[in-house]
């Protein structure tokens, strides 16, 4: 970390290496795609890198990182809003990281995909903590410190988003049995969740 403050990238990368995952699936939850959310998680990364001299050790590296990837997500979402470019798009199989992890807790991509279109229909409000402790698995403490709120709220947030996501996802279940061909192929086999949202 002293290293990193220091401005060395070297040290900065070996810092946020293990974090890369979590950061891409909350990108991707501000997201349509695996790309967009690429370019998202590497602008929040850069943003962290620039401001990590402001770290004082207050939080741990994981809760100082969150904060500046949730800042930087919700400033794309509010551009996004802005220019009226909020559109969902596939990602050709060509596209998806061949490295990662098949999703071993979502039965298969059309399901995932319905997860996180549900997801990214969440108000940011209930979004985030949500992704937070239901697919990073981080503790109530920990998230109410990145949205600067008291833990009570993390855990009203999280109930209610949950039940919003819930009966979301049960209309998407309806709609996919109304219409078979229904669904996406974006899913991306990468995501290496470590829970599934409550539903």
């Amino acid at each position: 970390m002293q290293r990193a403050r220091q401005g060395e990238v070297a040290a900065f990368e070996a810092l946020i290496e293990p974090h890369v995952p979590s950061v891409r699936r909350f990108a991707y939850s501000f997201c349509g795609n695996w790309a967009d959310a690429d370019d998202l998680a590497q602008e929040a990364l850069i943003k962290a890198f620039r401001s990590v001299a402001s770290f004082r050790g207050e939080a741990s590296v994981a809760t100082w990182l969150y904060t500046v990837v949730r800042s930087a997500c919700l400033d794309w979402r509010r551009g996004r809003q802005a220019k009226n470019r909020a559109t969902e798009e596939t990602l050709d199989d060509e596209h998806q990281d061949p490295h990662d992890a098949q999703d071993a807790l979502l039965a298969g991509k059309d399901e995932a995909e319905q997860l996180w279109t549900a997801l990214r229909s969440l108000d940011p409000r209930f979004r985030v903590p949500v992704v937070l402790c239901d697919i990073e698995g981080l503790e109530y403490e920990q998230i109410a410190a990145i949205e600067h709120v008291p833990v009570g709220t993390v855990r009203s947030r999280i109930s209610r988003g949950r039940r919003q996501l819930r009966d979301l996802l049960a209309e998407s279940s309806e709609e996919m049995t109304a219409d078979p061909a229904a669904g996406t192929r974006d899913a991306d086999p990468s995501s290496n969740h470590r829970s599934r949202p409550n539903s």
